[in-house]
């Protein structure tokens, strides 16, 4: 018998794969590539992920180590996951092994058995089957489950204390010899017929009806299609009328959304479609619910899987179509560990697989849209609302020279009062939490700094306390100044908590609902909140960019945009676009059904040139605009940009660092000619979270020069002299600039 050798991932920051010998006992059934194993690795065994197998080794191999235990006989991932991993691991230079264990929920990451949850049965005997019932009439409980028994042939022991046995009564029956009990994987999904949808189905306009076949016609071919549709325009009801005929063909679908706040919304109106066939896969959900989707979904029983970022990985039995909503959004790209972006790795599963890819939004990233322009994806433009309704009209005020209240104009507030008293509701978008960014001794001009960032504690009220948004470390609130002893303070800023503190003041007849971060932390919170919007009810909804992603609010009539100057001068080059993004996705949640809509925008510099064609124009043509200016100033999308950022607990090691490694690979001979380096630059913030973090930008106009780079880097940085002081990362095609 030939002796195996098995490459095994493991899951530790090290390029490397390891190989490992094959027991004899494991040989007449060997895992195959995509199973999972444990192995020895130094003084610890790991839970490892098999990449291939090899016969009849060399006999210098037969010195390593041998598996531990293999845990899965059939693979868990399928090539093509394998293959979308390995690119991954390519393209975002992050460790194969580590990049892998992503494709797995917690508890199976660490070696539990990727099974259904195992329900406690209970049967009759033989001999309890031949039992004259009048026998157990002194123990009535045991009689009644006899009968139970009797009539169902089987019941889980949850059921039977449904029926009101004990768990006494059942150990008694089983000392008799009269019932058995067995365990049983059990499934919570079943396989359903497609419910009629027609009651819900909305009918479409050509431009809807166009956009459909067109996606429809794609199948079983990997077509990327960019949904361009103004908000309210219809976007859902496309992309759930073409999921429709993936599903009428016995494939699945994924829905990418970028927050765990929509997935209520979107959870409801799927299930409307397509029944109890849909879940929901996302942070919030425990570790039994991730699972038992992660094993629905690969064995096929769940057609349709809504999820954030990390659902992009979840192994699907017979995918036939992904969709990425608000494809835009800022949250499909992971700023830690591994730096992915949920929706590129999306594009390239689409590939693999061979099935098409809606990219959806009102606002699309000018990476997006650009591809679009250049023909590289098919553009579906909604120019319409669905609903027939008007586009939201653009109100600027003017805030030079007026007094606030609050951070509120006197044409705020009486837009608000006019809208609420006509019953309508009314949403006021602040994108900043807590009470105020700041606190200012008013003798000294002490500020509330954190101590591990480069930024200020905001200030909470509720419950009160000093918070720092970066790195989450909190104070308690000074009753006296920590410099001077004073103990008169300046709350200086707005916050959506000191807001709501005005509103339900200025407006008490109305409720005002703020939803945050912070207010949205229980799991039901949000279904809630929805609840009471979707009442109709006249009130007022605050919040920050939570309100702004993809939710439908028929009654809202005005926006309020309190700070619309806020990203303007962002020293990020991105700035510009996320404001324009966020503006017209907030703006556009006013008049989305029969009721016309406005959004107010408060602004010192109303006559800005992006607020001013925002106004007076689209937020595509805004876009255009801004493409031309990167094009000229040779910016992404028109160059391909990577960053290399070490942190340590020096600034200067940190510095040092950057500058060691860009000297080490100019004398490279690989070193590729056409890289343009930026840096070593301190971060925009510098300290964070304790550390001191410095940065080196790399840009190409080739791809292929840019990875050419970071895999001679990649190859330096991880050499065993690398300093233990600093910790570094690779991110490509960064987009945040904190």
């Amino acid at each position: 018998m030939s002796i195996e050798q098995v490459e095994v991932l493991v899951p530790i920051p090290i390029l490397e794969k390891f190989s490992y010998l094959l027991p004899a006992q494991f040989q007449d059934n060997p895992p195959s590539p995509g199973s999972r194993v444990l192995v020895p690795f130094g003084r610890r065994n790991l839970v490892g992920v098999v990449w291939d197998v090899k016969k009849n080794i060399s006999k210098k191999d037969r010195k390593l180590k041998n598996i531990k235990e293999v845990l899965d006989h059939k693979p868990l991932l399928n090539k093509e996951s394998l293959e979308l991993a390995d690119w991954a691991s390519r393209y975002y230079h992050y460790p194969l092994g580590d990049v892998i264990s992503y494709f797995f929920p917690p508890p199976i990451r660490k070696g539990k058995e990727a099974k259904f949850a195992e329900v406690k049965f209970l049967e009759l005997t033989s001999k309890g089957d031949f039992l004259n019932i009048d026998d157990l009439s002194k123990a009535p409980n045991q009689k009644k489950l006899i009968e139970a028994l009797k009539d169902k042939k089987e019941l889980s022991q949850k059921a039977a204390a449904a029926y009101g046995v004990n768990t006494s009564s059942i150990n008694a029956l089983i000392d008799k010899g009269l019932i058995s009990r067995y365990v049983r994987e059990l499934s919570p999904y079943k396989k359903e017929e497609v419910p009629d949808a027609s009651s819900v189905k909305k009918k479409l306009n050509e431009e809807q009806k166009f956009a459909v076949d067109s996606i429809v016609k794609s199948e079983n071919h990997n077509k990327v299609f960019l949904l361009n549709g103004i908000t309210g325009s219809g976007k859902t009801e496309v992309y759930l009328q073409a999921i429709q005929e993936v599903i009428k063909k016995g494939k699945q679908a994924l829905i990418l959304i970028p927050e765990i706040g929509l997935a209520p919304q979107a959870e409801e109106r799927f299930k409307k479609y397509f029944g109890e066939r849909v879940l929901s896969f996302h942070s919030a959900k425990n570790d039994r619910e991730k699972v038992d989707a992660w094993l629905g979904a690969s064995k096929g029983l769940i057609d349709i899987i809504i999820g954030t970022r990390s659902s992009v990985f979840m192994p699907m039995n017979d995918i036939g179509i992904i969709v990425i909503d608000e494809e835009h959004d800022l949250s499909y790209k992971q700023v830690d560990r591994f730096r992915y972006s949920a929706r590129d790795i999306a594009l390239y599963r689409a590939k693999i697989e061979k099935i098409p890819v809606v990219l959806a939004s009102a606002t699309p990233s000018l990476e997006t849209l650009n591809n679009s322009l250049e023909g590289k994806y098919e553009i579906l433009n909604l120019t319409k609302r669905a609903t027939g309704a008007s586009l939201p009209k653009y109100l600027p005020i003017d805030l030079r020279g007026k007094e606030l209240k609050e951070g509120f104009s006197d044409e705020l507030i009486d837009a608000s009062e006019e809208e609420l008293k006509k019953g309508n509701q009314v949403l006021i978008f602040l994108n900043r939490r807590g009470y105020a960014p700041s606190l200012i001794c008013k003798t000294c001009g002490w500020l509330s700094n954190c101590d591990r960032c480069d930024a200020l504690m905001t200030i909470h009220k509720r419950p009160p306390k000093l918070q720092c948004h970066h790195c989450e470390s909190q104070k308690d609130e000074p009753k006296v100044c920590p410099s001077c002893q004073s103990n008169d303070f300046l709350s200086y800023g707005y916050g959506t908590e000191r807001i709501e503190e005005f509103l339900t003041n200025r407006f008490s007849q109305f409720p005002v609902l703020r939803i945050d971060s912070d207010s949205t932390r229980k799991k039901e919170s949000m279904n809630e909140y929805l609840g009471l919007i979707n009442s109709g009810r006249p009130m007022v909804l605050l919040g920050t960019q939570l309100l702004a992603k993809g939710h439908h609010f028929p009654n809202v009539t005005l926006v309020g945009i309190l700070d619309a100057d806020s990203g303007l001068f962002s020293a990020d080059f991105r700035g510009s676009e996320r404001v324009a993004q966020l503006m017209t996705q907030v703006a556009g949640r006013a008049g989305r059904d029969k009721k016309p809509g406005k959004a107010i925008l408060q602004s010192y510099c109303p006559d800005h040139p992006q607020i001013e064609e925002l106004i007076k124009g689209s937020y595509e043509s805004f876009a255009k605009n801004l493409l031309l200016e990167r094009k000229s100033a040779k910016s992404p999308p028109f160059t391909f940009l990577a960053k290399i950022q070490a942190e340590s607990a020096n600034s200067y090691v940190s510095r040092d660092f950057i500058k060691a490694l860009i000297n080490k690979l100019k004398k490279s001979k690989a070193y590729p000619k056409d890289i343009r380096v930026i840096g070593p630059l301190p971060a925009i913030m510098e300290k964070k979270s304790g550390v001191y973090r410095w940065e080196l930008s790399v840009l190409s106009g080739s791809r292929n020069s840019l990875h050419k780079f970071l895999d001679l880097s990649q190859a330096s940085l991880y050499n065993p002299k690398t300093s233990k002081k600093v910790r570094w990362s690779i991110d490509v095609d960064p987009l945040s600039s904190i």
